[in-house]
């Protein structure tokens, strides 16, 4: 399989398309038929609220199931022990938390009382930040505290990655998800209680690694059949919505799969490749997490603007949404980068 700097290919498309479908995904949230969503504009569409159902269990299960690749591939290329291990998750995942959160989330959904999970309506700076540091309000930034669970949980178990003791591996994964569920489901701090499906995927994303030269072996009819299995799994959740929690054991590890296979299917795809060459896809690929940190209240602030206009019509709402998140969350990167860049120059 082709790399791009020096990363695997197939896994860098999953993670930048599951992001830029993570944006597509909170232009809908509008009118889609979420209790969760405290903004929604009472305007149930049947098309948002199918494709948010089919969001939820692929593109976050994805990126994990990415998570568990890439640090399977690393305990094979690094040495790092495990505290060493668990201070680049506090890095990459933590003080981002805390620096977004501080300087962005909280000030944003402040300044424009935006109605969010974990945040008491009207409330100010000191309160917002209260339950941001305490992980109960985090928006999108939720995703960086359960991704540190994860990881973490597999950091400590990694000598049984490195024994390719898989299967002990998996049981162990099984039952701490089961005890989440069970323990935590309510334990409203720092996204514990969200962590239980995704270790699944994490582990799927570990087991994949391991057999990575035999599922790259298969044919592309392969990687195709396999591709529309998995789909079909998740098309069927989405539909149906099983309630109890286990289905999500299921599903979501099915949405990161889908993801493999389709990503793998396209790597020599000939229009896939010329869209993968282009300056604006790399720029996303440098820029991912990035413009993920960003771009929320983004969506929020343009549905407001549009609904006065075509508020009542989703399928123009959405994607004029869509494209301004896009245009502005590049232009505050790209901001920020010259900015970035200018104040190295002026040091050297």
């Amino acid at each position: 399989m082709a790399e791009k700097s020096n990363k695997i290919s197939y896994i860098t498309d999953i993670k930048t398309v599951s992001i830029l479908l993570v944006f597509l995904w909170h232009c809908g949230l509008f009118y889609e038929d979420n209790p969760y969503f405290a903004e929604s504009f009472g305007i149930i569409s049947p098309v948002a609220t199918f494709a948010g159902n089919m969001f939820n269990v692929t593109l976050i299960a994805s990126f994990v199931f990415c998570a568990g690749f890439v640090y399977a591939r690393s305990l094979t290329t690094r040495q790092r022990t495990i505290p060493q291990s668990v201070w680049e998750r506090i890095k990459r995942l933590i003080i981002p938390y805390y620096i977004i959160g501080t300087i962005w989330l909280v000030p944003l959904y402040t300044l424009f009382d935006i109605k969010a999970f974990g945040r008491p309506d009207g409330a100010g700076l000191a309160e917002g930040y209260k339950c941001m540091a305490l992980g109960q309000f985090s928006d999108h930034l939720w995703f960086l505290w359960m991704l540190f669970w994860v990881a973490l949980f597999f950091i400590l178990l990694s000598f049984l990655i490195k024994k390719h003791l898989q299967a002990v591996l998996f049981v162990i994964t099984v039952a701490a998800a089961f005890c989440v569920d069970l323990y935590l489901a309510d334990f409203p701090y720092f996204k514990l209680s969200q962590i239980a499906p995704y270790l699944i995927c994490f582990f799927a994303g570990i087991f994949c690694y391991g057999i990575r030269d035999r599922i790259e072996a298969l044919s592309k009819q392969t990687h195709l059949l396999l591709a529309g299995l998995f789909l079909a799994v998740v098309i069927a959740h989405a539909v149906m919505l099983p309630s109890h929690f286990a289905w999500l054991y299921i599903a979501r590890p099915s949405g990161a799969l889908f993801s493999l296979f389709l990503f793998m299917y396209l790597e020599d795809n000939k229009v896939w490749i010329r869209i993968t060459d282009t300056k604006a896809y790399d720029f996303l690929v440098r820029h991912q997490l990035e413009m993920y940190f960003i771009h929320m209240p983004l969506p929020y602030l343009f549905a407001r603007i549009l609904r006065p206009y075509v508020g009542n019509i989703p399928m123009i709402c959405i994607p004029l949404n869509y494209a301004l998140v896009l245009f502005f969350g590049i232009s505050i990167i790209q901001i920020y980068t010259h900015i970035k860049r200018s104040i190295i120059r002026s040091k050297d």
